[in-house]
């Protein structure tokens, strides 16, 4: 028996599936929405690359960010990243940077590449795992449903009692007879 074809198990984790799936959703939705709200956002093409540091230099005009000039091939490039991911970069340093899907003047453009920053960036790639554990709970239904039930437990019982049922009064006559009187015969 498999440890998903229990429905106990097969619920709950059906549960926190579509609960990872909802809250997916509503993260894309929220990240929509700011998008569409703000003027001057426009659409860039997502990528990784693997840069060497040039320089770190301070944005006086952000609160967020700061600008790193990156080398990468022959080209250098000046990125908008997070202050606090910017105060870990020294010059001549190489690391693998997460371009983001949108940029914007408020918030970083580029990041340092992390599984979670990848996850907070693209949480659609969370329902590919979501995806493959629906499909295996699915699967997992299937087999339990198709198994044979268990076996029928038989439970034996001594003879002792099947004989002794022979010296018993039929129903019947338990009906007629009237209760005895306890009488004494020297009274």
């Amino acid at each position: 028996m498999s440890f998903l074809s229990r429905p106990a198990i097969r619920w709950s984790v059906l549960v926190a599936l579509w609960a990872l799936v909802g809250a997916v959703l509503w993260i894309v939705l929220v990240q929509v929405f700011l998008l569409a709200l703000n003027p001057f956002c426009h659409l860039q093409q997502p990528g990784v690359a693997r840069v060497q540091v040039v320089s770190v230099d301070r944005n006086q005009d952000s609160q967020i960010t700061d600008f790193v000039t990156v080398k990468h091939g022959r080209a250098e490039r000046v990125l908008n990243l997070a202050k606090s991911e910017a105060e870990e970069l020294r010059p001549d340093d190489e690391v693998w940077l997460l371009e983001a899907w949108y940029a914007d003047g408020l918030r970083p453009t580029q990041f340092r590449l992390t599984l979670l920053r990848v996850l907070v960036e693209y949480p659609v790639l969370l329902l590919l795992p979501a995806a493959w554990g629906l499909w295996r709970v699915r699967k997992a239904k299937q087999v339990a449903d198709a198994a044979p039930p268990p076996p029928v437990r038989r439970t034996f019982t001594d003879d002792f009692h099947l004989r002794a049922q022979r010296f018993a009064k039929p129903a019947e006559e338990k009906k007629e007879d009237p209760p005895r009187m306890n009488t004494d015969e020297h009274g």
